[in-house]
């Protein structure tokens, strides 16, 4: 299948992910992606990477994900007028449910998910003082339900 976010202009993140159910519980997804997240006083993100998930299913379409974001950022620090560039590791874990249908004869769905992640690694000369303090404040990252849409093939 493949699906996107309708909700990735509101929250900066954007990918396309290719998923692929290889066992009836377990599902490999992998995308592109990419992060333009911005922090009021602080600056934004400008971050290319991938997704790599994986899924379990655990009971008809209720299902777990956990999540790796190798990301390569150019963070921009608006006080100091300075771009940063960094590896950042990220991770997530997702709790989730599909919702199928049909358009027409084209087997689609609607995936609600609640995720829960932090940073495994930052490169430490990759950020500024400013948002290392921030990711001190808030190190942890949820949102509330995102949703994805798609068709399967």
């Amino acid at each position: 299948s493949i699906d996107f976010s309708p909700l990735s202009p509101f929250i900066g993140i954007y990918a396309i992910h290719y998923c692929h159910r290889f066992t009836k519980h377990s599902e490999l997804i992998v995308s592109p992606s990419y992060m333009n997240i911005h922090y009021e006083d602080i600056g934004h993100t400008d971050a290319w990477g991938a997704i790599i998930r994986y899924r379990y299913y655990i009971w008809k379409y209720l299902h777990l994900d956990y999540q790796l974001m190798p990301m390569y950022d150019h963070f921009y620090e608006e006080n100091e007028m300075k771009t940063y560039s960094g590896f950042d590791l990220w991770n997530e874990f997702r709790l989730g449910y599909a919702f199928n249908f049909n358009i027409g004869k084209v087997p689609a769905f609607v995936n609600v998910q609640w995720p829960f992640g932090f940073a495994l690694y930052s490169d430490p000369d990759g950020k500024p003082e400013s948002f290392k303090k921030h990711a001190e404040e808030n190190p942890f990252f949820y949102f509330p339900p995102l949703f994805f849409t798609g068709i399967r093939f």
